[in-house]
């Protein structure tokens, strides 16, 4: 049975049957019995018994056996605490410091505190039983969430350190914070140890003495962010001796974080000389004390973080130690590594399959995705998307659920395995663990119907629109869609131009060129001046149709000053995506010198490119040409089945024209 004795009786003359009724309560206690406990404890304070009060406060405030109630908690705490009961003294003061309960007294908090910690100090000097107990005793009987059964000696002292330190209905008193403290901490509080040994404001000195006090209790973290104070010198004077003194104590006592710290201090080569030989010493060593995963977190950060210097050639050693101590992931970094290369290494797909392959083999789930994925693509492997099915069932097997959409979408758009029934299954699994993508894709396969899946307008739009409610760009550039032509709902122009404005703000440069379109063509009057501007955003992403309109709305000074040179860009531009208008006005800005010198050469060129590309301008301008000669031989048969093509595709120039 657990010992309670550390619960001192005070000065208080307790009758028997309180005493017995208090130990029946504690008993249950120890075994949850907490509607017993309160009714024992109920009797028990009858006679002002200052540990019963206290433990049936505590019931109330962590509502043990009935309703949560703080007040009451208070009031049994404030009976405890006059009868001079240290704990209870400081398990008041903190409800009082709560701002959330609703009963916030600074001052009074501090008057409790103070009593507590004489109390304390009092019992201290004459001998009397302590009136707490350390964390690890309750421990013992109690989960980690019932740590109330006792309060900590020095805790008293530490929360009046927080009062002057924060500034709780006291002046902020720096020195008073720090010795109130030092007093807990001496005490055995941990919180005050680790508070003195990380808080940079107490000074490097004091960090470094309560950093070293941390180490007894097996907590080096705080003695390693002191060392890095002195090699960086932050918040004191730069030691770099004194630095790596602390470090390579640690690290030689087989401290598998300080290792690590010291091998990447070593490799970074900053405020030490950089020494690969000795890094790797410390890095082998931590991998053996079990820090192959802060191995392979150091390999990252040496070849893509922004924070630290680029270095590939170490991040592959650290990552090939870190995967040789068994963490499978190291594989897949490396294979990310060499997939895309860092600095001066240059890519090396092959390799990187090698070593995806690798943690695949090892069954680490996104060793099996990338896989698939490089057999998808053919990358750094022969294209094989049979083969690559098999990976992402694997992967999907081990809950990485985006591998559902990559099934779907080899089985619905890959012409060797055309499934759309499997494909459809696969993107409904891949939605129903959240991939909004998946959503898209179903919208789209039930919009027009595919293989055996009839159209159904309606049920697209509900998929678009549970994309878009999940915030998925293309689920809004599709539920607009949706609206601007009528397709599974209502056709209304204003709800698709609202929609287009949530896709556009996410960069889909299709909507931005929309927005532009549906102002400059679909509004009245058109407002010119903001369909140029979304225009802009998507010519501006490399889209060829808003390229050409804008060059159109330059060449015409449409809702901007007419500039003929910025025009001839902007159609150069589209026109190198194979847009075959804009070769047309390439054609027509040569013919007529529009921003470019006259060259009727030219002019013919790009008709002809046009024309061949299906234009029906550019059949038109090609025939005119060869029938009259301009910018080629004339060849008037040639010209004339060109003009008589455009005609056919309903040119009204080329049907109205006459030699």
């Amino acid at each position: 049975m657990k010992n309670w004795n550390f619960l001192p009786s005070g000065e208080i003359e307790l009758t028997i049957e309180s005493e017995a009724y208090l130990e029946l309560a504690k008993d249950d206690l120890l075994i949850h019995q907490y509607d017993d406990a309160r009714q024992e404890l109920e009797v028990a304070v009858r006679s002002a018994n200052p540990q019963a009060e206290y433990l049936l406060g505590a019931l109330y405030e962590h509502a043990l056996g009935d309703d949560k109630d703080k007040e009451k908690a208070l009031l049994w705490y404030l009976r405890a605490a006059n009868h001079g009961y240290a704990p209870a003294q400081t398990a008041a003061a903190c409800l009082y410091l709560d701002e959330d309960g609703g009963m916030t007294d600074y001052g009074e908090a501090y008057r409790l505190l103070t009593l507590a910690v004489q109390k304390e100090d009092a019992d201290e000097n004459d001998g009397s039983p302590s009136l707490s107990v350390d964390f690890p005793d309750v421990a013992e009987c109690f989960d980690e969430d019932e740590r109330w059964m006792a309060v900590q000696e020095g805790y008293a002292e530490y929360l009046l350190g927080w009062i002057h330190r924060s500034g709780l209905g006291v002046a902020i008193d720096r020195e008073k914070a720090i010795s109130w403290i030092e007093k807990a901490a001496k005490k055995g509080f941990r919180a005050a140890v680790f508070e003195l040994a990380q808080r940079s404001g107490y000074g490097i000195d004091c960090n470094e003495f309560w950093a070293k006090k941390a180490v007894e209790y097996g907590e080096y973290d705080p003695l390693i962010r002191v060392a890095l104070r002195y090699l960086e010198g932050h918040g004191t004077p730069e030691d770099n001796e004194k630095g790596l003194s602390i470090l390579t104590e640690l690290a030689d006592k087989g401290i598998g974080s300080a290792q690590l710290t010291l091998a990447e201090c070593l490799i970074k080569g900053k405020n030490t000389p950089k020494d690969a030989e000795k890094a790797l010493h410390y890095l082998s060593l931590a991998a053996q004390n079990g820090s192959a995963k802060l191995i392979t977190g150091l390999g990252i950060a040496l070849y893509k973080s922004e924070e630290t210097e680029i270095d590939p050639d170490f991040a592959v050693k650290s990552l090939v130690l870190a995967a040789a101590a068994g963490d499978d992931e190291a594989l897949v970094e490396l294979g990310n590594l060499y997939f895309d290369g860092a600095g001066d290494m240059a890519p090396d797909q092959e390799k990187a399959f090698r070593f995806y392959r690798q943690a695949a083999e090892k069954d680490v789930p996104s060793g099996w995705e990338l896989v698939g994925y490089c057999l998808y693509e053919g990358k750094g492997a022969p294209q094989n998307r049979q083969e690559a099915l098999g990976c992402y069932k694997k992967a999907t097997e081990q809950g990485l659920y985006n591998s559902y959409y990559m099934m779907g979408m080899i089985y619905g758009y890959d012409e060797t395995l055309f499934n759309y029934e499997k494909a459809v299954s696969c993107f409904e699994k891949s939605a129903k663990y959240g991939q909004t993508d998946a959503l898209v894709r179903l919208g789209t396969m039930h919009l027009h119907g595919v293989g055996t899946i009839p159209p159904d307008q309606q049920k697209a739009f509900h998929y678009f629109r549970q994309a878009a409610q999940a915030d998925n760009g293309l689920g809004w550039e599709w539920v607009a869609y949706c609206h601007y032509w009528g397709y599974g709902t209502q056709q209304n122009r204003q709800k698709a131009l609202q929609f287009y404005h949530k896709a556009a703000q996410k960069g889909s440069c299709h909507s931005q060129y929309m927005l532009g379109y549906i102002y400059g063509y679909d509004v009245t009057p058109p407002d010119l001046k903001k369909a140029a501007r979304w225009f802009k955003k998507a010519a501006r992403q490399g889209h060829s149709d808003a390229q050409l309109k804008l060059g159109f709305y330059y060449h015409h000074g449409r809702g901007v000053k007419q500039n003929y040179k910025t025009a001839f860009t902007l159609f150069t531009q589209a026109a190198a995506q194979g847009h075959a208008a804009a070769m047309h006005n390439i054609g027509d800005a040569y013919e007529n010198g529009y921003g470019v010198e006259k060259d009727e050469k030219q002019a013919f060129a790009w008709y002809r490119k046009s024309a061949e590309l299906g234009d029906k301008c550019g059949m038109f301008s090609a025939g005119r040409l060869l029938f009259g000669g301009i910018g080629t031989q004339p060849n008037q048969i040639e010209g004339r089945r060109w003009i008589k093509k455009a005609a056919k595709a309903g040119l009204s120039d080329a049907i109205e024209w006459r030699p």
